[in-house]
């Protein structure tokens, strides 16, 4: 992608693009400014006119690399659907996006770790990962599940096998739908009541 004189708005854009590209291909540590700036064409010192460091230019990325995740998850949930319907749902937008429409922004996601960052950059992508969880927090909590299953160790043990697809999936095999169902599917056996 090579940058073409546009009004700031997509000029910011274009950065944003481009460097989550290349932090998806390189890593944070290793990509550098300069190296952002020339797959957009611009000059490295441009970007500061944008962003004022990479880590400010990392929180955009991660920031929008979630808010897709979470437009895909809300796109795919229907509303007057019963929960376990909707969590499917949910699960089906999430690892449709992450493996099949933003797959650069879904690799900044699961490889970057905040505890990796400096404080104010790990609050920034803590923040941005809680919004995403919430969707999935909200449904859980209306769960039938067994009395004694913790929802929250529930949650995290969903999404922790729903990421880890990133690592493992290749295209032709099953389709990110069966696979959010079936993985939904297979902690319902163990943990919902008897009549849900």
């Amino acid at each position: 992608m090579a940058y073409t004189k546009a009004d700031p708005g997509s000029r910011r854009d274009a950065i944003i693009e481009a460097a989550a590209r290349q932090f998806a291909k390189a890593g944070y540590d290793a990509t550098t400014m300069r190296d952002i700036a020339s797959l957009t064409g611009m000059l490295p010192g441009s970007l500061y006119y944008h962003f004022r460091s990479k880590e400010e230019l990392f929180a955009a990325v991660h920031e929008e690399a979630i808010q897709k995740i979470c437009d895909s998850v809300v796109r795919a949930i229907d509303p007057a659907a019963d929960p376990w319907t909707r969590l499917e749902q949910a699960a089906s937008g999430y690892l449709e996006s992450m493996l099949m429409h933003d797959s650069v922004y879904a690799g900044i996601i699961v490889t970057e770790f905040p505890r990796r960052r400096s404080r104010n950059l790990r609050e920034q992508l803590i923040s941005h990962r809680q919004r995403f969880e919430r969707l999935f927090a909200d449904i859980v909590d209306e769960l039938p599940l067994k009395d004694g299953v913790d929802r929250s160790y529930w949650r995290l043990a969903l999404l922790g096998m729903l990421a880890w697809t990133y690592v493992w999936y290749r295209p032709g095999g099953d389709p990110p739908k069966v696979i959010a169902q079936t993985m939904v599917r297979m902690l319902r056996n163990d943990t919902a009541q008897a009549d849900s």
